[in-house]
């Protein structure tokens, strides 16, 4: 795992999957502690998979909880491969990295700490080729 905050980013963490898979239950979680509410803010999963990764879309789960007391959970459907099989992102020889916007321009209600919990949604059990799991967040040029 590891974290990062600098320039217009204002959160960046990415958690590495082990060797066997990406576990269903293996859910990964991340704090972000929000101290400004008035910029806008792109928010991004982070996602790398191998060039043997067997799909070319992922479904996630993604559990948001506010300071507020708010909860939600979204479905989202990230495309990694084109229909002819060229993988989406960016192709470093057999890792194909990508960030996918998952919302543009909005802004935190209120300061604190929100959390993220992703855990994949696919049919697979364990699916493999999965290597880091990630959230983004940098203030909207």
């Amino acid at each position: 795992m590891f974290a990062s905050c600098d320039g217009n980013r204002v959160f960046e963490e990415n958690h590495t999957v082990g060797d066997g898979g990406w576990a269903m239950e293996d859910v990964k979680t991340f704090n972000i502690p929000i101290t400004d509410t008035m910029s806008a803010l792109n928010i991004y999963v982070n996602l790398r998979t191998s060039t043997d990764y067997p799909y070319s879309n992922i479904y996630l789960f993604m559990e948001s909880s506010y300071p507020n007391g708010y909860n939600d959970l979204d479905t989202l459907d990230l495309i990694l491969a084109q229909r002819d099989g060229k993988w989406l992102g960016e192709n470093s020889g057999t890792v194909i990295e990508n960030r996918f916007m998952i919302a543009s321009g909005g802004r935190f209600p209120t300061a604190g700490d929100y959390i993220f919990k992703i855990q994949h949604a696919m049919q697979d059990a364990v699916l493999p080729e999965v290597i880091d799991v990630g959230m983004r967040v940098e203030v909207r040029d």
